[in-house]
């Protein structure tokens, strides 16, 4: 059986480049990112086309009454047919594309209301790490290296004809994950006014959970709020009280849930971001913790 290679986009780089003091963010752009983005399609020219470090009018990421700035300005935009479709930002190979405050300023200008893209890359000449805005942890990260083994799973994703091809099936963003991503995590109260309810679920008998669509510039979130007895009780006069004394009931330790379906409830919410990430068949979420209901 005759062996064919795999596709090297960087099969004439010189990989101990990596370790000179003097091999910098410009040179991973040159050497390793403009390769890559050119063998992915794009060009400075369209319908596939490269956008450089475009600034945003309005350079803020606002979450109610607070407003956070967006301190990136991405090297790259790609733009299909006048459309973005997804960020990259080089950083030198001894800054991180993981855990790091890299992600925390990509992602905030990938949702912003000027650009909105599903998808945002890190790249430092050492790994390359692709993230959905919608998903905790990267969808790729690997050593550049390795990349002839990734390449096909990079097209998959970030070619112009794939790029948008599975956006229908992107699941509605959590709110929580979206906070930590701005760094909102660090806020010990956040004020949230006239929260829809739903429904209301115990999850033990001193813990209990709802979740409500957020509208933030035109995006909708999806928002879960945890809270315990002591909150639980600020509920009363603000749902039905046939609710209440529903939720109450802890009938051999089952749990309870009450759905709203005659008409929706409207709560102010003084909450923070919780600690603990949360897992169910479908995603991975944040919940926020209440700290009062108002």
């Amino acid at each position: 059986m005759e062996y064919t290679p795999l596709f090297n986009v960087l099969e004439n780089f010189n990989f101990d480049l990596l370790n000179h003091p003097d091999f910098k963010e410009d040179s991973v752009r040159e050497e390793i990112i403009v390769p890559i983005i050119q063998n992915l399609g794009y060009s400075a020219s369209q319908p596939y086309q490269i956008i450089r470090s475009r600034n945003l009018t309005h350079p803020y990421v606002s979450i109610g009454s607070q407003r956070k700035k967006i301190y990136i300005i991405p090297d790259y935009i790609f733009e299909i047919n006048g459309k973005p479709g997804w960020i990259l930002d080089a950083k030198s190979p001894s800054e991180s594309t993981i855990n790091s405050i890299h992600v925390e300023q990509a992602y905030s200008y990938a949702i912003h209301s000027e650009v909105r893209v599903n998808y945002f890359v890190l790249c430092n000449g050492v790994y390359f790490t692709l993230y959905n805005i919608s998903k905790n942890e990267p969808l790729l990260h690997f050593p550049i290296r390795a990349i002839p083994g990734y390449w096909s799973q990079i097209k998959e994703f970030l070619s112009p004809e794939n790029i948008f091809k599975n956006s229908e099936n992107i699941i509605k963003k959590d709110f929580g994950l979206h906070l930590k991503r701005l760094g909102f995590d660090q806020f010990e109260e956040m004020i949230f006014l006239q929260v829809p309810i739903f429904h209301i679920g115990q999850l033990d008998p001193n813990e209990f959970t709802m979740s409500a669509g957020v509208n933030i510039e035109d995006e909708t979130y999806i928002a879960t709020f945890d809270f315990e007895e002591k909150q639980f009780k600020q509920l009363k006069g603000k749902i039905p009280r046939e609710m209440i004394d529903k939720l109450s009931v802890r009938a051999n330790g089952s749990r309870q849930m009450v759905k709203f379906a005659d008409r929706i409830y409207f709560v102010n919410i003084n909450a923070k971001v919780g600690k603990k990430m949360e897992e169910n068949h479908q995603e991975i979420f944040l919940p926020l913790r209440v700290n009062n209901f108002m």
